[in-house]
């Protein structure tokens, strides 16, 4: 069972989402703080503890399952699950239009297919908690975009959280050496991974999407098992040579993204819709520290020279970043040096 100093966690930031929904760019005066509704509050708790195991078990599970069929099992099998539960409930009345189809498709791809995707390649190298610390960069990836795409007003407090962030993840990257090989192929990929589903987060808030979470759900995941699978008809060998070879350990990996993994991407998708993407992604404050703890106590993962002093800080950036116009605003009142 969550204990109820996780529920108190996701209440807190379930609760500064929802008050960003009234502060206008510029300022947070004539603040209203609501309480969270259960769904915003168990869905944050999804993304939060089970998005933050998922590293572990990807790197289960391209051990001897390549990743692009691990892409797409879990996410072919959990979007027919989710179709079919659509159906059953009656929550699929009408067929999706085109426009939301085609967001459904890009989403899709750019979200699963190419960010989880390419993260799950990259774990054939990377540990899983460098997957995931590097993953963190989410936040400054959405604002950048977010300013780049739909001007965005960013707000001072957010300019040092990203850049103090930034710094934090070349701090974990660095292994010791020379800064040359610490960015190695694995981390590049990453970094794709973590571009491609920053843009996706970005966009998303604002594409037509089917007015149904669990069929817009249905359909991203849908979409990007399928081309994943024939991807690795190109790619790998035929899968029906490959099962045989594949170990207990990937398939309980499989299993795992693809049950409680599918359900916290139908609590993302839910997120994405009612609450604004920079406060989505708050995910990323929680996911590193279960990622870190299960890498390295579990998985005897290595960690990198730096470490203590890249994970802190980009916590701490994190932490600025997406909540520090709240705390400016409560220590330091209207006279806050932190505008918007």
């Amino acid at each position: 069972m969550l204990s109820k100093s996780w529920c108190r966690v996701a209440t807190f930031l379930a609760m500064t989402s929802r008050q960003s929904l009234e502060v206008p760019l510029n300022g947070f005066q004539g603040t209203q703080v609501k309480r969270p509704s259960f769904k915003i509050v168990l869905s944050y708790l999804a993304i939060y503890i089970v998005w933050g195991s998922t590293y572990l078990f990807i790197r289960m599970g391209v051990e001897t399952l390549p990743p692009f069929c691990l892409v797409g099992f879990r996410f072919l099998l959990g979007g027919i699950a989710f179709l079919a539960l659509s159906l059953a409930t009656g929550r699929l009345r009408t067929f999706p239009s085109f426009a939301e189809l085609l967001s459904a498709l890009f989403l899709g791809v750019f979200l699963l297919l190419l960010g989880n995707g390419l993260v799950s390649v990259a774990e054939q190298s990377v540990d899983s908690y460098l997957a995931a610390l590097t993953i963190a960069a989410t936040p400054f990836c959405v604002a950048l975009f977010n300013r780049v795409i739909f001007r965005e007003k960013l707000a001072a407090f957010r300019l040092v959280g990203m850049l103090c962030g930034m710094l934090g993840v070349g701090l974990i990257l660095y292994n010791g050496n020379n800064i040359a090989s610490s960015l190695t192929p694995g981390i590049g990929v990453v970094i794709a991974g973590l571009f491609c589903w920053s843009l996706a987060t970005s966009l998303g808030h604002k594409m037509k999407v089917h007015a149904n979470t669990l069929v817009n759900s249905g359909l991203q995941m849908t979409f990007a098992g399928s081309i994943a699978l024939i991807l690795s008809g190109f790619l790998y060998h035929p899968i029906l040579a490959i099962l045989p070879a594949v170990s207990a350990r990937s398939w309980i990996g499989c299993a795992y993204l693809t049950v409680p993994g599918g359900a916290a991407f139908f609590c993302y998708s839910y997120l994405i819709k009612h609450e604004p993407s920079i406060r989505v992604v708050s995910y990323a404050i929680i996911n590193p520290l279960i990622a870190v703890l299960l890498g390295l106590l579990f998985a005897k993962e290595k960690a990198t020279p730096l470490l203590w002093m890249g994970f802190p800080l980009i916590l701490a950036s994190l932490g600025i970043m997406l909540y520090g116009g709240e705390i400016a605003k409560k220590f330091a009142g209207k006279n806050s040096p932190f505008p918007g």
